[in-house]
């Protein structure tokens, strides 16, 4: 009897437990203040084919690593000649304006630079153009109009006297790859086995790009296939907002506009880039409603962390508390979107 009865009491108590769990992992629901049907035509999302170069994606990134490792072994012997590319020169400078000195565009202390490829500093090109061929002791002397829009305020739209002085010139002493230099340098008994050594060293980064452009020839694919006809004024004003915080700071921090950070690393204004950015997002959007994907409350709750993580948070609370539920869920319903999209691509490696 006292048996049959603890049968019973667990029956009671495990069903209990499933309708818990039941009423807990209830899909989550989102809210749009937009139809998104109203906004994009959706084209191929299913099967897009791609080729992707991988031997390029390798190559070029081994031979980057050759060039640092040789840049890394050069070796420079002072000369007493005009300066040319690739030459190592330490020069100063001083400026002075109206007959008084600039100490904030000068140095005294002298700058040492590759030729060709570093820069004094200043963004000022006709200086660095004017130490091309000039000898170790020679004095310039030069005067420069600074543009309205340039960087340092203070000297912008000013005439100053600048005094560059080559110091010393160096000549590279370049290393050839063959089997005795990477056995002296690297402890490999061929060029070969070197060029492996690179690729092992590389290989996440290799498989990185790899991955990198393989979803971006799928996703560019699939934003050509479909047509995003305007654009929600509450999608632009947030990825406006989130854009400004986001790409202003890496702007300001190498001294661009948000136009010139953006062309620099896009090809495309600001405007342009948050209109693209849209598009993307209104065409997963498109794609989740067109599959009915759903994200569970226990889904969430496992994910959150890794997904925080993915994007800058060690603290998936914080990142909760900045953002809020209901955009992180949108978020990860739009990355479950571009992953099927990826997932049922036809993809070719060369």
């Amino acid at each position: 009897m006292k048996k049959s009865f603890l049968k019973k009491v667990s029956i009671v108590l495990t069903s209990a437990v499933m309708l818990l769990g039941t009423a807990c992992n209830n899909k989550i629901k989102v809210s749009y203040d937009y139809n998104v049907d109203d906004y994009v035509e959706l084209g191929q999302y299913e099967n897009i084919t791609v080729d992707v170069d991988k031997t390029s994606i390798e190559n070029k990134l081994i031979e980057n690593k050759i060039k640092q490792d040789v840049e890394d072994n050069t070796t420079y012997t002072e000369v007493d000649r005009g300066a040319v590319e690739t030459d190592q020169i330490l020069v100063t400078y001083t400026a002075s304006t109206s007959g008084v000195a600039t100490s904030g565009l000068t140095n005294t202390d002298g700058v040492t630079m590759i030729l060709g490829t570093d820069k004094l500093g200043l963004n000022l090109d006709e200086l660095d153009e004017a130490l091309y061929g000039m000898k170790p002791g020679e004095t310039k002397v030069m005067v420069v109009d600074i543009p309205e829009d340039y960087s340092n305020s203070i000297y912008a739209g000013t005439k100053v006297v600048f005094e560059l002085t080559m110091k010393t010139v160096s000549q590279a002493n370049v290393p050839m790859i063959t089997n005795a230099y990477v056995k002296e340098a690297f402890g490999f008994d061929t060029v070969e086995e070197y060029r492996e050594s690179v690729k092992e060293e590389l290989k996440t980064k290799i498989d990185s790009q790899v991955e990198d452009e393989m979803q971006g020839k799928i996703l560019s694919a699939l934003q050509d296939t479909s047509k995003v006809s305007e654009y929600p004024d509450s999608l632009l004003e947030e990825l406006n907002d989130r854009y400004n915080e986001s790409i202003g700071f890496y702007a300001d921090f190498t001294n661009m506009s948000k136009d010139e950070y953006c062309q620099s690393q896009y090809g495309l204004t600001f405007d342009e880039y948050v209109k693209k950015s849209a598009a993307q997002q209104l065409i997963m959007e498109a794609i989740v409603k067109k599959l009915n994907i759903t994200i569970r409350d226990y889904d969430y709750k496992g994910d959150l962390s890794d997904f925080a993580s993915d994007n800058g948070y060690s603290d998936a609370s914080k990142f909760e508390e900045k953002y809020g539920k209901d955009k992180i869920v949108k978020a990860m319903l739009i990355q479950k979107a571009q992953d099927y999209v990826i997932d049922h691509a036809n993809v070719t490696y060369n």
